[in-house]
C-alpha cells in the first residue's frame, strides 16, 4: 500500500506551483527567528515564480550591465558585473536566460563559471530604483555567453536603491590590468568604502540538502554615505534595514558564513571585491549604534581584490533614496573622562614623505576597535619611549585630515627630539601611545562667511584637514560661498601637499590656491608667486569681501598677521588661530575663548597658602602663589606628571581632582574634561587653613 501523498498546497496561479518550499533551512530559520516564517509561507509562494514573467523579461533586456553572484571552485561566493549594451540580455523563452556581454578586467568568476555551476542576477535601474532577481543553473557557455536554467524569479522593492544614471559608456576606457590583490583593507580602499553609498553582497547554499532553495544569491544594500563604518584593516559593520523580509542574504550566511562583497566607485569605475566571513548581529545595545537597523552585519575581510577602471560608465549625480531619512547614522562612542585621558595603543598604518623633511604618519587602533571622533584643526597627543630617555616623550601634533574617521594622519616637520624620533625610527606595523584627540581651533559650523585658510611652515597641517573637510562635507551645514587657501614656505618645492591643492582647486570652482615662496628664485604653477605672506600680500590678492580667517604657523608669522588683520579692523572673534605654547599669539579687544570652561578667579587671600594634596604618591606641601601653577608645584615636589604645551591648550596635563576647587588666573583654551584640571595653567581657588581650601589630586 502507497504512502498517501502530501496535501496540495493552494498557490495563486502566477506564483510558486511546487509544493516543496522555495527556501531552505537556513532561509526558514532566519524568518523564523525575526517572526515572519508564516507570513513569509503565503508571500512567498505569491511572489517567487520558477519562471521570469514577461515584464521581467522586457526588463534585463533594456539594461545595460547585470549584477552575478556565484562561487569559485573552493566555495567562495562573489558579487561581480557583466556589462553590454542593452539587449547583451536576452530570454529565448520564459525558464531561459542568456547573458552575453564583456567580462570585465579582474573579475573573480571569470575563469570559474562552468556548466552545473549555480548563479544568482540582479537586473537593477539605478535611475528608476527598479530591481528584479533571477537564479538558476548555467546551461551552456559559449563565446562567453552564459545560459542560465531558471529556478526562481522575483522582484524587489526599490527600497534604499540610490538614483542615478549611467551618462557615458566608452568601452576603450577599461582597464585590462590585473587586480591589486591582498589580505586588508589600504588607505584607498578604505576611502572608497568610507564614502560608498552602495554595495552588493554574494551568498550561496550549495548542499544537497537546500532542496528547492539551492543556488547563490546576490543582493543590493543601501545607505547614507558611512553606512558602511569600518572598524580595522580586516573588519567592516553594515546596517541591515527591513527588507522583503524573504532573508535569502542572511538565511545563506547562516548555512555558510562566507559571502562575497562588491563596491563600486561611480566617478572613476574602480571595483572593489572582498571576500568575507560574516557575522550576524540579531540583538543587543550594539544595535542602538545605528537607529533604523534592524540586525547588524559584521564582516571579517580575508581577501581584497581591487581592479582599477575597470568599469568604463559614468554616472550621473546622485540622489538619495527617500527611506534614508527615516534611517541615522553610526553614533560615535562617547568618550568618558576616564577614556579621554588614558593613554591607548595606535598601529601605524602607512609612512608617506610629503615635502623634505615633512613626513606624514598614518595610525589606526592596534585592536581594530573604533577611533575616537575628531574635528578638523584639533591635534593628537602621542607618547614615545624612546630607548635611553629615563621618561618618554609626550607631544602633540596637529591632525592633518578628516579621513572620515576610518584614520589618524599626523604631517611632522623633521626638527626636536621628538619629530626626529619619528622620522628616523616610525614605520608601518610598528605601535605608539597616544590619547584621545583634542584642542578648539576647528572650523565654525554656524558660519556661511567666505573662509580664509593661512598658513606657512608646517602650519599647513590643520589648515589641510578643514580644507579636505570643507570640500567634503554634505551634511546641509552651512558652506562657504568661496575658500582662499593661503600659505607660505621658503621654496616650492617645501610646500607639503601641493599637488593635492593644485588639483583641488581644478575641481572646486569655489576654491582659491595661492602658495608663497619667500625664497624662491623663480616660481611655477598657477597662483604662485615669490615673497612672504603678509597683510600687503592678502590686500593684494584676496577680493572685497566678509571673512573668516584661520591662521596657523610660527609664532611670529601668526602675530604679524592678527595685528595686520586687526588693523584692517577685522573683528577678533573673526580671527581664529592655533594658539599652542611659544606660537600663542596676544589678542587686542574683547577676545572670547572658542571654549572657557572655568572664569579667572582671584584667590581671596593672596598672602596665605592652600593645601595641595598628591593622593598617588603619598605627598603633599603648602602652595602658595609664588610656586606658580599646580604643575609646577608638583613637578617641584617630585611629583612626575605628563604635559607638553604649559599654555592650557593641549590637555596632556588633565588631572582628576579628587576634592577641592582650581582656578585659571588665564582662562584655557583647551578642552577641560569634567572632574579634571589642566594643571599646567590651575592654582587652588582658596586659601586658608581650613578643609575648604585644599585640593586632592590623582597623582
Amino acid at each position: 500500500m502507497s504512502a498517501l501523498a502530501p496535501a496540495p498546497v493552494a498557490a495563486p496561479p502566477s506564483g510558486w506551483r511546487a509544493v516543496e518550499s522555495p527556501f531552505h533551512a537556513g532561509e526558514l530559520a532566519a524568518q523564523e527567528r525575526a517572526g515572519v516564517r508564516e507570513r513569509m509561507d503565503v508571500d512567498a509562494r505569491r511572489g517567487i515564480r520558477d519562471y521570469m514573467p514577461e515584464q521581467h523579461r522586457r526588463f534585463f533586456a533594456e539594461q545595460p550591465f547585470m549584477v552575478l553572484g556565484g562561487v569559485d571552485r573552493t566555495g567562495q561566493p562573489w558579487a561581480t558585473l557583466r556589462v553590454g549594451a542593452p539587449g547583451f540580455i536576452s530570454t529565448p523563452d520564459e525558464r531561459t536566460l542568456r547573458i552575453a556581454g564583456r567580462t570585465l578586467a579582474g573579475d573573480p568568476l571569470a575563469s570559474t563559471w562552468q556548466v552545473g555551476s549555480v548563479m544568482g542576477g540582479l537586473g537593477i535601474q539605478p535611475a528608476t530604483r527598479r530591481r528584479n532577481r533571477v537564479n538558476g543553473v548555467i546551461t551552456a557557455i559559449d563565446d562567453q555567453a552564459i545560459t542560465i536554467a531558471v529556478s526562481q524569479s522575483f522582484g524587489n522593492c526599490a527600497k534604499y536603491i540610490q538614483s542615478r544614471t549611467p551618462v557615458e559608456f566608452d568601452a576603450g576606457e577599461m582597464s585590462s590590468e590585473p587586480p591589486l590583490v591582498s589580505d586588508h583593507l589600504n588607505e584607498a580602499d578604505r576611502e572608497l568604502l568610507a564614502k560608498a553609498d552602495t554595495f552588493f553582497v554574494a551568498s550561496a547554499n550549495t548542499s544537497s540538502e537546500a532542496g528547492m532553495g539551492r543556488g547563490a544569491d546576490v543582493s543590493h544594500r543601501g545607505g547614507k554615505p558611512g553606512f558602511i563604518r569600518i572598524d580595522g584593516d580586516h573588519t567592516l559593520t553594515t546596517p541591515d534595514f527591513s527588507g522583503n523580509l524573504f532573508f535569502n542574504t542572511i538565511g545563506n550566511l547562516m548555512h555558510d558564513p562566507r559571502a562575497g562583497l562588491l563596491v563600486i566607485d561611480f566617478d572613476s569605475g574602480d571595483l572593489l571585491y572582498l571576500a568575507v566571513d560574516a557575522e550576524v548581529i540579531w540583538e543587543g545595545p550594539e544595535l542602538d549604534s545605528f537607529d533604523g537597523a534592524e540586525r547588524l552585519i559584521r564582516w571579517h575581510v580575508r581577501e581584497v581584490r581591487r581592479t582599477q577602471r575597470a568599469l568604463a560608465m559614468r554616472w550621473s549625480g546622485v540622489q538619495y533614496a527617500p527611506q534614508l531619512v527615516k534611517t541615522g547614522s553610526w553614533k560615535e562612542p562617547e568618550v568618558t573622562p576616564t577614556a579621554a585621558n588614558a593613554w591607548r595603543k595606535l598601529k601605524v598604518f602607512n609612512v608617506r614623505d610629503e615635502a623634505p623633511g615633512v613626513r606624514s604618519f598614518y595610525f589606526q587602533t592596534a585592536d581594530g576597535s573604533t577611533l575616537a571622533p575628531y574635528e578638523p584643526g584639533q591635534f593628537l597627543p602621542i607618547r614615545l619611549h624612546v630607548p635611553g630617555l629615563a621618561a618618554p616623550l609626550i607631544r602633540t601634533y596637529t591632525l592633518s585630515d578628516t579621513h572620515r574617521g576610518t584614520l589618524y594622519r599626523i604631517t611632522v616637520k623633521r626638527e626636536g627630539a621628538a619629530s626626529t624620533w619619528l622620522h628616523e625610527n616610525v614605520k608601518a606595523g610598528m605601535e605608539i601611545e597616544a590619547k584621545v584627540p583634542g584642542g578648539t581651533f576647528v572650523l565654525d559650523r554656524k558660519s556661511d562667511r567666505a573662509v580664509v585658510l593661512l598658513s606657512a611652515g608646517i602650519g599647513i597641517t590643520p589648515m589641510i584637514a578643514m580644507l579636505n573637510s570643507l570640500l567634503a562635507d554634505k551634511s546641509g551645514r552651512a558652506q562657504p560661498e568661496q575658500i582662499h587657501f593661503i600659505h607660505g614656505a621658503r621654496r616650492s618645492e617645501e610646500h607639503p601637499f601641493a599637488d593635492e591643492l593644485k588639483a583641488a582647486e581644478q575641481a572646486y570652482s569655489h576654491l582659491s590656491v595661492y602658495l608663497r615662496d619667500s625664497q624662491a628664485d623663480g616660481v611655477h604653477g598657477t597662483k604662485s608667486s615669490a615673497g612672504r605672506v603678509d597683510i600687503a600680500y592678502l590686500k593684494s590678492v584676496l577680493p572685497f569681501g566678509d571673512y573668516d580667517f584661520y591662521l596657523c604657523g610660527p609664532g611670529a608669522f601668526m602675530q604679524d598677521m592678527y595685528s595686520g588683520l586687526r588693523s584692517l579692523n577685522i573683528a577678533d572673534d573673526r580671527i581664529r588661530f592655533e594658539a599652542f605654547g611659544p606660537a600663542s599669539v596676544n589678542r587686542t579687544g574683547s577676545a572670547t575663548p572658542a571654549l572657557t570652561v572655568a572664569k579667572p578667579v582671584v584667590p581671596r587671600d593672596p598672602e596665605r597658602s592652600s593645601k595641595v594634596v598628591f593622593m598617588r604618591t603619598h605627598r603633599d606641601g603648602q602652595w602658595s602663589p609664588e610656586d606658580g601653577s599646580l604643575l609646577d608645584f608638583a613637578e617641584a615636589n617630585g611629583v612626575s606628571v605628563a604635559s607638553n604645551c604649559r599654555s592650557g591648550v593641549c590637555g596632556t596635563c588633565a588631572t582628576r581632582v579628587v576634592s577641592g576647587e582650581v582656578t585659571y588666573p588665564v582662562p584655557c583654551e583647551g578642552e577641560i574634561p569634567a572632574g579634571h584640571a589642566l594643571i599646567c595653567s590651575a592654582i587652588p581657588a582658596r586659601m586658608g587653613s581650613g578643609d575648604d581650601s585644599s585640593v586632592v589630586l590623582d597623582l
